[in-house]
């Protein structure tokens, strides 16, 4: 209606949908739906794409199963969730994997998934379950890896402290246009918890935490 005017919704098959009235709507009810492949992706395909180099994906598997913590940083578009699709379908079966996500879109294929969506309020303002929640949540199930979908606001803190404390081989995204924006959007995000961190400290904290950061660009072709 008017007092909210857009909506965001997953149908049955995993597509994401959003829909937008007028007046915010120029010229007339608009309806997005972003479908996903069916197939799950892996290096194997990513190679098969042109995506990445066969040699870049030895390098990559070869992080993933080294456990290292790792940051998949890039703009809108280049393909941060495929990537993180990939590069989990790389995990041993054998780990306990926790997912956490704000709208669920990661197709992981191991045995031992916890997978995890955050919750909007309701129309009366209540009943919010943030990606925050979900991922102090996670660390009481002992998981082997933790999986954040994005970070995108105060989890950040939680993430770097979970990668910091056990939880080696975790993975998440990011936006950012270069690995150095990457780094100070982490920064920002922190601030936002309200925790006031000397800023050495804080940097300690994310050289820490973050082993590999895995920069995506998607070029006009």
């Amino acid at each position: 209606d008017e007092s909210q005017p857009w909506v965001d919704a997953r149908l049955p098959d995993g597509s994401r949908v959003n829909a937008l009235l007028p007046p915010c709507a120029v010229d007339g009810p608009l309806l997005s739906i972003r479908k996903f492949s069916k197939i799950a992706y892996t290096m194997d395909r990513l190679v098969e794409n042109g995506t990445i180099t066969a040699q870049l994906a030895e390098i990559l598997e070869i992080i993933v199963k080294s456990r290292m913590n790792v940051l998949i940083s890039g703009g809108t578009g280049t393909g941060k969730t495929t990537m993180l699709n990939a590069m989990s379908s790389l995990i041993s079966s054998k780990e306990r994997i926790v997912t956490i996500e704000d709208t669920a879109e990661l197709q992981l294929q191991q045995e031992h998934i916890a997978r995890m969506e955050s919750r909007p309020a309701n129309t009366e303002g209540v009943g919010e379950v943030t990606q925050r929640d979900l991922l102090r949540n996670s660390l009481r199930m002992r998981p082997d890896r933790i999986v954040v979908g994005e970070v995108r606001g105060t989890e950040v803190l939680d993430m770097l402290q979970a990668m910091n404390t056990g939880h080696d081989g975790s993975m998440t995204t990011i936006h950012a246009n270069t690995p150095r924006d990457a780094l100070t959007r982490l920064e920002h995000m922190t601030a936002m918890s309200g925790f006031d961190i000397p800023t050495r400290a804080l940097r300690g904290q994310i050289g820490s935490a973050i082993h590999i950061i895995v920069q995506l660009q998607r070029f006009s072709d």
